[in-house]
């Protein structure tokens, strides 16, 4: 019989290493084939990465030194022909905080360290694919003149990606005909380390620019520009020194990096195709307002790690594998839905919207209330999970779904954050209502986890180490909402809520875990 590898990976860029790393954390060997001799620096390419997209990462031990390198902003501001209109201030969570600045090759890098150091994990370079088929056992790759073979394969090789054409996977949506220039710049440039977002300036009249503070003094300039813009007609004539200086004036800077785009608007059809999984760019193709490539696509490589993780382990069903389209292709619709709107709103289709719009940014100039509506690009959050088949969704609770909001607490007296103890399997976070509820439970079975939250002042239950929950009380001062007290959470391995309770139904823990799971004709459905 032909060896075979349980997970095939095409792309070594941040999403295919990211699912590397994350089915590592669950033991399953993978292999990346790379088109490329090495990783390939380009410059702020992805120059976004969300605080919550970084608690994925930090499953892995990288989110830390990924924070500490990059600029963190929470503060993004609009202008209006050069006149600031309004400052929007976004909440500073726990951890992380809410975006961090750095380009996506460092983080690529740091991944690639990661998936080095894993041995479960292996990576070939110059290896582009050729061929590829697949029957009811396997996925047969062909790269670089060799053959592969997987018992899945995920497709994480970009846009323009090979192996969407292969299998033959419909690519839907739209192309944009306007120019963006990206220009990052190294200057000591008298801003603030936040988001700057201009309409119709002085020095891009009629169009928008955006500047975003990266890494050691350099500052990525985002142009819209008209489609016939000829960029490197500006270089040789010095009209490029003119655009910069018009943006950033008499102050020195040095080009460290310059590229052109057109943006797509697509999405495959659906995200699987038998034993081929899309992730990342070859599922979706996004428009940058709002960062929300990279971290979509970071996103789905954690949906589908702990799916392929169960499935090859055993622990659920193959059925289990076709929520990762359901999910995620609701996930990118709702990305689609939100850049289209801000799309609208930037390049109006008619005169008359046109006329609206400009109606719209003068009155936002006369009245700062009305700077609200305008559209500069929702930032990107994690997706609210709805019609789920694995997304328990009968109560009331509105948590769940979402992505579990995470609480200072100290475990052992230790100050820790409650999300730190997701990532490795389902776990239940019971919220104790008061001391007599911080009971203990017994053992954990079936692979879920117990967690005990209790309250700032109430005296914890006994951690009674190993087989038994974890107890954990939240930092003083602190509180457990959003959580509801005397309530069970069912938290998923990709940090989702999939389930919630009273403490009083927590005989129905074990089915509803063996149901959101995939594993329902798989797990003893005696209670946990």
């Amino acid at each position: 019989m032909t060896e075979q590898t349980p997970v095939g990976i095409v792309g070594a860029g941040p999403v295919g290493l990211a699912l590397a790393v994350r089915l590592a954390d669950f033991g399953i060997p993978s292999v990346i084939l790379d088109r490329e001799p090495a990783l390939r620096r380009e410059g702020s390419k992805a120059c976004l990465i969300q605080g919550d997209v970084l608690e994925i990462l930090d499953k892995a031990g990288r989110g830390q030194q990924i924070a500490d390198e990059g600029v963190r902003w929470h503060i993004a501001r609009t202008y209006v022909r050069g006149r600031q209109v309004e400052v929007r201030d976004y909440p500073i969570p726990i951890g992380y905080g809410p975006f961090v600045n750095i380009s996506q090759y460092r983080i690529e890098q740091v991944l690639l360290e990661e998936v080095n150091r894993r041995p479960e994990c292996t990576v070939y370079w110059n290896r582009p694919v050729t061929q590829v088929t697949q029957d009811d056992d396997a996925v047969t790759v062909t790269a670089g003149g060799e053959r592969h073979h997987f018992r899945y394969l995920a497709a994480c090789d970009g846009v323009r990606s090979t192996l969407r054409t292969l299998a033959g996977a419909g690519w839907q949506g739209d192309s944009y005909p306007d120019t963006f220039l990206i220009t990052d710049i190294r200057a000591k440039l008298p801003l603030a380390a936040e988001r700057h977002f201009h309409y119709d300036p002085p020095f891009n009249p009629g169009r928008q620019l955006v500047m975003h503070a990266q890494p050691d003094d350099v500052w990525r300039i985002d142009w819209q520009l008209p489609p016939d813009a000829d960029i490197e007609a500006e270089r040789r004539s010095g009209d490029l020194d003119a655009r910069i200086r018009q943006v950033i004036g008499d102050i020195p800077y040095k080009i460290e990096w310059l590229s052109t785009y057109h943006f797509q608007a697509r999405s495959v059809e659906h995200f699987r195709r038998g034993r081929i999984f899309f992730a990342g760019d070859a599922a979706h193709a996004l428009p940058p307002y709002g960062s929300r490539g990279m971290n979509s696509g970071i996103q789905d490589a954690d949906n589908l790690a702990w799916k392929l993780a169960w499935v090859l382990a055993g622990r659920s069903g193959p059925e289990l594998l076709d929520t990762y389209h359901i999910e995620r292709y609701q996930a990118t619709q709702e990305n689609l839905r939100v850049t289209g709107a801000t799309i609208r709103f930037m390049q109006p289709a008619s005169a008359a919207r046109r006329w609206i719009r400009s109606i719209l940014l003068r009155a936002a100039l006369a009245a700062g209330p009305l700077a609200r509506y305008v559209n500069s690009g929702k930032m990107a959050e994690p997706f609210r999970y709805g019609r789920s088949p694995i997304i328990d969704r009968a109560g009331p609770d509105p948590l769940a779904g979402m992505f579990a909001p995470d609480l200072a607490v100290l475990a052992g007296g230790v100050p820790t954050r409650l999300r730190r103890h997701f990532g490795a399997g389902f776990v239940a976070v019971h919220v104790a209502a008061d001391a007599e509820a911080a009971t203990v439970l017994g053992p954990r079975r079936g692979g879920l986890e117990h967690v005990i939250v209790c309250a700032s002042g109430t005296p914890a239950a006994r951690d009674t180490g190993t087989g038994g929950p974890r107890v954990v009380r939240c930092a003083p001062g602190g509180s457990t909402a959003p959580y509801r007290p005397g309530h069970w959470y069912l938290v998923r391995p990709d940090g989702h809520i999939a389930a919630t309770g009273p403490a009083a139904a927590l005989d129905t823990l074990a089915s509803v875990h063996a149901r959101c799971s995939g594993a329902a004709d798989l797990l003893d459905a005696t209670p946990a």
